[in-house]
């Protein structure tokens, strides 16, 4: 079963509300979410499902990046290489 790129980020929106649940805290609640969506699928697909995943979590932080660059006109790229610092992969 695949899943079109509109399920994909709706998931992928669930699992960062998840996530925003505690996002300094312990990561139950995000890693049950995340374990639930795997585990929806059959276990042939399980690999698919976290590919969808994975490019849902894309798309939704894409976005996120633009909305912040257009609030704030700072680059979408000069946004990601702050963060790139912040984390130490710039």
């Amino acid at each position: 079963m695949t899943e079109t790129p509109a399920e994909s980020a709706r998931s992928a929106v669930e699992l960062l509300t998840a996530w925003l649940e505690a996002p300094d805290g312990p990561p139950d609640f995000f890693v049950a979410r995340l374990q639930e969506h795997i585990e929806e699928h059959p276990s042939h697909d399980q690999g698919v499902a976290a590919v969808a995943l994975v490019m849902g979590l894309t798309q939704l932080s894409g976005g996120l990046l633009v909305m912040v660059e257009h609030t704030t006109g700072i680059p979408a790229q000069e946004i990601l290489q702050q963060f790139g610092l912040l984390y130490g992969t710039a």
